[in-house]
């Protein structure tokens, strides 16, 4: 049986976050505390120590779950990669929640035309000198 929250969002992500040894008990009560917060789908952690989390990218972020992380005492994994994964997951957490909150659209109702500024632009002209 498990508490996964069933859901199919467009927003939805999953991120592998590699957590530093910690004791067992201190971990299950950090998934427990992620698994209460509504955008987050699932939690848990595998054999290896790393946290695989679920969660609606359009209301929280991967710092959002660090900050819960370190509330909890629980450090991250040091090192290039996860650091290098770490900048990706932000940027992709951020313009997930920058065009979940958008109008969306263009900027005007006026596309851009090959012929700017004439007010026949996109016309098939009849090749006369004056119409």
């Amino acid at each position: 049986m498990t508490d996964k929250k069933q859901t199919s969002g467009a927003f939805d992500v999953s991120r592998k976050i590699p957590l530093a040894p910690v004791a067992a008990e201190r971990v299950q009560e950090a998934v427990r505390q992620l698994r209460a917060i509504e955008p987050v789908i699932d939690a848990q952690v595998d054999q290896r120590g790393q946290l695989h989390i679920s969660y609606d990218a359009s209301c929280i972020g991967v710092d959002d779950i660090e900050a819960l992380l370190d509330k909890s005492g629980i450090a991250r994994a040091e090192g290039f990669w996860w650091k290098l994964k770490l900048g990706w997951y932000r940027f992709v957490d951020e313009n997930t929640k920058s065009n979940a909150h958008s109008g969306g659209g263009a900027c005007c109702n006026h596309p851009p035309s090959e012929y700017s500024g004439s007010s026949d632009a996109g016309k098939i002209r009849s090749g006369r000198a004056h119409d």
